[in-house]
Parts: structure tokens; C-alpha cells; sequence
């Protein structure tokens, strides 16, 4: 029978992990893990933003090098340079040259509409005082300068002068083919600007991406020549992060599993209960991750770092059902009211989290409360697999002790500690309460980045602040003319001191107002004596006017895709947007950008902050409430005889909730401001507190539960201690608060009384 009893457990253990690895490897093809911070984030409700943001994509892509070489070396180098970007050009990655910096593919589209287009100045000009224009083509064309206009279409080489007085897309940098050099007394500073179609959000894309560029920065490395080089782009900020969160995955892991199995070996003295534990922790995390996956298209990265947390949590069932079953028959009896109690409520905490429309906590309270469920049935097997051997007697006298030490504090006393500690700290809390949901704070990236970020923008001047203006409409050529409308408002707002600078379409491309002007005014010039004779002197006919092609916009050109954005659901808006450089958001700029009719202004950072705060207090929300569904749920379920004891009790064991809670916030805001993450990790004080205390209020000889109680408080802390040193802001500040709050409750779930006490609660 025994035989027949064990056997039937391992077996159910092993058609668990089947399914669980058959759906694993079923599903692993179409996920696509994520590891950019924003991707925690929901999607914006807003239609104009939902196109913007859906369209960045491309633009994330983007990433620059810059490389210095002495003046005498920048030949040899820049032979070198060009031959190593030939060869990562044709690499698997699709690495190939920014188009929007293309002369040669923007002077072809100024060429299709040669002798239509001019520059505001060339427009007022061509009104007031033609002769100066004329004189103008006269002499370029008495120059031995190359020409890339037709004349006889563009007579006055207008489309010539416009390309000439475009902003540059580099400052101060001249195109010599695929690089932008600039030279100084001593040196050359060489620009690269590059795009890749391989998706920068995946960890695996970038690190190809990455890996091919340092191939080349290798090669040029093994040319013996001096030079530096600075590095620019998101891709190369999301392979460290995806790297770094790889690295703190692992070692967090591996670190907590050795405590772990160190603590095990110490207390039980089993090899049998080393192998069951890792069985759990595996299974359980193999479970947690299908189901992640199964539910989620493209979970995200930052899950799985979170989820190492599940050996702090999921083990202490393990250790709850170890020594419950190693003191007998009876005594299991009572764990297991208590193991499923604790559990279900653990599950329906993380269960929770799936209701906010955050999609990282969403991921979190799948991959938890899937995890729990396979652990609850795991540990239930423990008295048939015969893990019933007893905890080493040094482990049980000193538990003894402790069970004994805290026997002297009578429950009056006791009930009055717990709740004057729970109304102190929650005044302390209040009083040194502090946030900033400022995204930015979250996503760490390494000094050494970040400072070659901060001098290529200051070398090249061509990066933009992350705060846009959104013109929306609900076609293009509505669009068209909404966007004129707003370009036009951009010098005042400028000269009232709200921007800097700016980059519009309407730099690059007349508006169809000033498109008509020139007609009209190159039609009129014609007619005129000294139209004429600069005609006969070209010797060519005036010129016919294309009316036609001013009705459409010029898609082919390189920028069109940086301005304008389209979706391929028919009910969103066609969007085109205006960045900014140093702007002041103020209301006086809000209010103005507000008044145009389909117009706003929108900071992608801006509202990914405003999100995390706005879940932030969904938080705090969701955590009175679990506290107060707690309350009565333990009030109903709590093994005493009596309904007063359960409310009391109840009433203790949220005490000690709103204690560690309140005192881990407190605590925690000393080192930074609170943030949504903050309040992740207090919701899991709240279910790790849950679990505790309905240990210590069972019936559960107190000195028994104190020795699982302590095995799972050293665990979680030291997962969750290691968790506090990680260079992720999010993930240290979930560390910090659950090391904390499992501390103090740790401490004070031994003032419960418990159920089989002789003593009045």
C-alpha cells in the first residue's frame, strides 16, 4: 500500500510537469518577450496617441556612432570605416544607413517639384524684388558649380536655393557618402547614423543588432588606429537592460536556491527534502511561466526577475507541510486547513493584481497565483512521498524557546501592542509619505551609456526632446491644412519663450498656401518685361505650372514617415506631429495648444509617469480592499470557537498587516519616493502576512508553526534582501519593501493567540 501510495504521487508529479512542458514548448514560438520599460505600461486610450505611439517603433531603431580620429588618420579611417559598414550592411540584421539623412534621395524629390516649391525668404523675394533672384541664377550659372534642377522647369533654381537653406539634418557636419564628418584644428569627428528593421523591443533583436555593431567596432579596433568612439540609441540601452536583467535573474536566483537548500540541509538533514524542494521550486516555475505565456503575447522580461521571488514564497509551503507532517497523523490534520486557508487567500492577492490595467503586475499575479496552485497540490503530497522526518533538535529546542519567551507577554497586552504599533506607524507613514512616479527613475541604464548619449546630443544637435505637438484629423488633406495652421504659430510661440526649437514638415516642404503663392507670383513674373528677357536670355519658354501634383503630399520623400502616421483601422484618426526642443510646458502653452481645433501636446514619458501614478493609487485602493475582504474572510474561516475571538483575531492579524506595511513604506521612502513598484511588494506583505498569521492563530502547536514560520521569513528575505541591491530601480524598490515588511511581521505574528490556547483572546 505504501508502494502503491508513493508511487501514485510521483506519478501525478510527473504528468504535471508533462502538460506543463508540453504547453511550455507548444507555445514558446509565438512569444515574444519584451524588456523595454514602457512595454509595462498600458497602451494610451487616446486614438491621436495610440497612432503616434504605435508608429515610434521605427523611430527606436534609429542609433548613431560617432568616432574622433586625428586629422592625419582620417583618411586611412574613414577607408577603413567605410569598407567594415559595406560588410554590417549586408549582415543578417538589416543594418543599413538612416534614409531620412539621404542627400542624394532628398535632392531627387526637391528635383520632381523643381520651379513649384521655395523658401519662405525666396517667396517674399520673388514678391517684392525678383531682379535679386535673377541676378542670383545668373551668376550660378556662369559658375563652374554642378546643377541638379531642369532649368527650363526651374529657371530661377529655386528648388536649389530651398535644398541649400534646409535645417540640417546634422549641424555643423558635412555628407561625405554614408558619414557626416567635421573637422577641427587636430581632429575629425565622424557620424554613422544607422536604422535596423529588426525589432529593437525584442532582447534577441537587439543583441544581434549590438553584436554586429561591435563586430565592426572590433574590426576597427584591429586597424591599429587611434580613435574614439560614443555610442547613441535605444537598442544599445535595451541590450544592457535585457542583459543586465538576465544576470540579476540568475545570480538572484541561484543565490536565493542555495540559502535555501543551505537552510534545508542545516534544519532537516535530508537529501530527500533537498530533491522534493527543488521538484517544487521547478515545477511550480514551469507552471507559472506557461501560463504567463499562454495568457500573454509578449510577456515581458522583467516578470521572470520578479519571479524569483516565487522561491521565497513558494517554498514556505513546503517547509509549513514538512514539519507539520514530521510531528504525526494529528498534527497534519491541523496544517492542512491552514496550508489551503493561507494559499487561497495568497492566490486570490495575486489573482488581484490581473484587474489593473498594468500589464507587468497583470503578468506577476498570473505567473504567482499559477505557480501557488501547483505548489498547494505539491505540498499535499508530502506525507505519501514519506518527507515526514523531523527537524533537527537544536532547530525545535530553540523554536521552543522562543514559543516560550513570547508566552509571557499576556494577550491583553499583547492585542494592545499590536494595535497602538499599527496606528503609530500608520501616522509615521503618513507624515513621511513622498512619491515621484517619474518614469525615468525606473529605467536605469549604466553611467557609461548615459554620458555617451549626453555628448553625442551635444555634438550633433540633431535629437529632439521627447515632448511632441499632435495634429489629428480625419484625412490627409485635413490634416494638411490643420498642420500649416499650428507651423504657422511656432515663431510666436517660440519668441514668447515656450520652445527652442523645432522640427515640422512644413521645414522641409511648403505649405500649399505658400505653394499657390509661388505659382502666382512666378506666373506674374513671366508676364513681366524682366521675366521675359531673363527668359530670352536662357533661351526657353515660361515655364508651365503643375497644379495637380499640389494636391498631394510627397510621400516618397525620406521625412514623410517622421511627420505623418496612418492606421490601418479606418476609425483612427491620420495623425502628424511636430517635435520639440527645449520646451516649457506652462499654462499659458497649453491653453494655446489647446485652442486649435485637433491639437494637443503629448510627452510619451510624460504620460507613462502620469500612469504609473494613476496605478500607483490603484494600489493603495486594491490594498485597503484586500485588507478589509481579509478581515472578514479570516473572521469566517479562523479555527476558534467562539465569533468574538475570530473578529478579534482577524482584527490582530491586520494590525500586524498595516504594521509591517506601513513601517516597510516609511522605511523604504527614507532611500527614494515611493512608486507604483513600492506598493507591489506591499501587496505581497500583505499576502506573505495573511499566511502567517493563519499559522500562528491555527491550531497549530505554536512552536511548530514558529519553525516553518522562521525557515519561510529567512528565505523571503534573503530572495527578496537580494532583489534590494539590483541596478533596476523598479526591482530594488520591490526588494526593499518586502524585506522589510517580512521582518516586522515576522516578529510580531507570535503576539497572536493562538486557537488551542487555554488563554481568553
Amino acid at each position: 500500500m505504501w508502494l502503491r501510495t508513493k508511487f501514485a504521487a510521483w506519478l501525478s508529479i510527473a504528468i504535471v510537469v508533462l502538460l506543463a512542458a508540453g504547453l511550455f514548448w507548444l507555445r514558446l514560438p509565438a512569444v515574444s518577450w519584451q524588456s523595454s520599460l514602457l512595454d509595462t505600461l498600458p497602451q494610451e486610450a487616446d486614438p491621436a496617441q495610440q497612432v503616434y505611439m504605435a508608429h515610434q517603433q521605427p523611430n527606436e531603431q534609429r542609433f548613431m556612432l560617432l568616432f574622433t580620429v586625428a586629422n592625419d588618420d582620417f583618411a586611412a579611417f574613414a577607408t577603413a570605416l567605410r569598407q567594415e559598414l559595406a560588410e554590417l550592411t549586408s549582415s543578417e540584421a538589416e543594418i543599413q544607413p538612416l534614409q531620412q539623412l539621404d542627400a542624394q534621395a532628398i535632392v531627387s524629390i526637391y528635383a520632381e517639384y523643381a520651379g513649384q516649391w521655395a523658401s519662405p525668404s525666396d517667396l517674399t523675394t520673388l514678391r517684392e524684388n525678383p531682379q535679386q533672384l535673377i541676378q542670383y541664377a545668373q551668376q550660378r550659372l556662369q559658375q563652374p558649380l554642378p546643377l541638379w534642377v531642369d532649368i527650363q522647369q526651374d529657371p530661377l533654381l529655386l528648388s536649389q536655393r530651398l535644398v541649400e537653406a534646409l535645417p540640417e539634418p546634422l549641424p555643423n557636419f558635412a555628407a561625405e557618402g554614408p558619414l557626416y564628418v567635421r573637422h577641427s584644428a587636430t581632429h575629425t569627428s565622424i557620424v554613422v547614423a544607422l536604422q535596423s528593421k529588426a525589432d529593437t523591443l525584442s532582447q534577441e533583436h537587439s543583441r544581434t543588432v549590438v553584436a554586429h555593431t561591435e563586430q565592426l567596432l572590433s574590426a576597427l579596433t584591429a586597424t591599429a588606429i587611434p580613435h574614439e568612439v560614443i555610442r547613441s540609441g535605444l537598442v544599445f540601452h535595451t541590450d544592457a537592460a535585457a542583459t543586465q536583467a538576465k544576470y540579476e535573474m540568475t545570480w538572484f536566483g541561484g543565490l536565493s536556491l542555495a540559502f535555501v537548500l543551505i537552510l534545508l540541509w542545516w534544519v532537516f538533514r535530508s537529501l530527500l527534502h533537498l530533491l522534493y524542494s527543488l521538484v517544487v521550486v521547478s515545477v511550480s516555475t514551469l507552471v507559472g511561466v506557461t501560463a504567463v505565456m499562454w495568457c500573454f503575447n509578449s510577456p515581458h522580461v522583467l516578470t521572470l526577475v520578479f519571479a524569483t521571488t516565487l522561491i521565497g514564497l513558494c517554498i514556505d509551503y513546503v517547509f509549513h507541510a514538512s514539519i507539520g507532517a514530521s510531528h504525526g497523523k494529528n498534527n497534519w490534520q491541523q496544517v492542512v486547513p491552514a496550508l489551503l486557508l493561507g494559499a487561497a487567500t495568497t492566490i486570490v492577492g495575486f489573482l488581484l493584481l490581473t484587474l489593473l490595467s498594468l500589464p507587468l503586475l497583470q503578468q506577476l499575479g498570473v505567473f504567482m497565483a499559477a505557480a501557488l496552485v501547483s505548489v498547494t497540490g505539491l505540498v499535499l503530497l508530502i506525507p505519501a512521498l514519506g518527507l515526514t522526518k523531523p527537524t533537527t533538535l537544536r532547530w525545535q529546542r530553540l523554536h521552543q524557546k522562543v514559543a516560550r519567551s513570547y508566552q509571557h507577554v499576556a494577550p491583553r497586552t499583547g492585542s494592545i501592542i499590536l494595535v497602538v504599533l499599527a496606528i503609530t506607524c500608520s501616522i509615521a507613514a503618513w507624515q513621511t509619505y513622498r512619491s515621484d512616479d517619474a518614469v525615468q527613475l525606473l529605467a536605469t541604464s549604466s553611467e557609461s551609456l548615459l554620458a555617451q548619449e549626453q555628448e553625442m546630443r551635444e555634438q550633433t544637435q540633431a535629437f529632439y526632446d521627447s515632448e511632441v505637438i499632435l495634429i489629428k484629423a480625419t484625412s490627409m488633406n485635413e490634416l494638411y491644412q490643420r498642420y500649416a495652421r499650428v507651423h504657422r504659430r511656432l515663431v510666436d510661440w517660440q519668441q514668447q519663450g515656450w520652445l527652442t526649437s523645432w522640427q515640422s514638415w512644413f521645414d522641409y516642404v511648403p505649405t500649399p498656401q505658400q505653394q499657390q503663392q509661388v505659382s502666382d507670383a512666378l506666373a506674374q513674373l513671366w508676364q513681366q518685361p524682366a521675366g521675359q528677357d531673363y527668359l530670352a536670355w536662357l533661351g526657353i519658354q515660361p515655364p508651365q505650372a503643375n497644379l495637380s501634383s499640389r494636391q498631394q503630399l510627397p510621400k516618397a520623400h525620406p521625412l514623410y514617415e517622421n511627420f505623418f502616421y496612418t492606421s490601418a483601422d479606418a476609425k483612427q484618426p491620420v495623425v502628424g506631429v511636430i517635435r520639440l526642443r527645449g520646451s516649457t510646458t506652462n499654462n499659458d502653452f497649453t491653453q494655446a495648444i489647446a485652442a486649435l481645433n485637433g491639437v494637443e501636446l503629448f510627452s510619451p514619458l510624460t504620460q507613462a509617469s502620469e500612469a504609473l501614478g494613476h496605478y500607483r493609487s490603484q494600489l493603495m485602493q486594491w490594498m485597503m480592499a484586500l485588507v478589509i475582504l481579509l478581515f472578514i474572510v479570516l473572521s469566517w474561516r479562523l479555527p476558534y470557537s467562539r465569533r468574538q475571538q475570530r473578529y478579534l483575531a482577524s482584527l490582530h492579524v491586520s494590525a500586524i498587516i498595516i504594521t509591517a506595511l506601513s513601517s516597510a513604506l516609511a522605511i523604504a521612502a527614507l532611500w527614494q519616493p515611493l512608486n507604483a513598484f513600492h506598493f507591489v511588494g506591499a501587496m505581497l506583505v500583505i499576502v506573505l502576512g495573511i499566511d502567517y498569521g493563519i499559522f500562528c492563530a491555527s491550531r497549530i502547536p505554536r512552536a511548530h508553526a514558529l519553525q516553518a514560520i522562521s525557515i519561510s521569513a529567512l528565505t523571503t528575505m534573503f530572495a527578496f534582501g537580494a532583489l534590494s541591491f539590483s541596478q533596476t530601480a523598479a526591482i530594488a524598490s520591490f526588494g526593499v519593501t518586502v524585506l522589510i515588511g517580512v521582518a516586522i511581521t515576522a516578529v510580531l505574528v507570535p503576539l497572536l493567540t493562538p486557537a488551542n490556547s487555554t488563554h481568553s483572546v
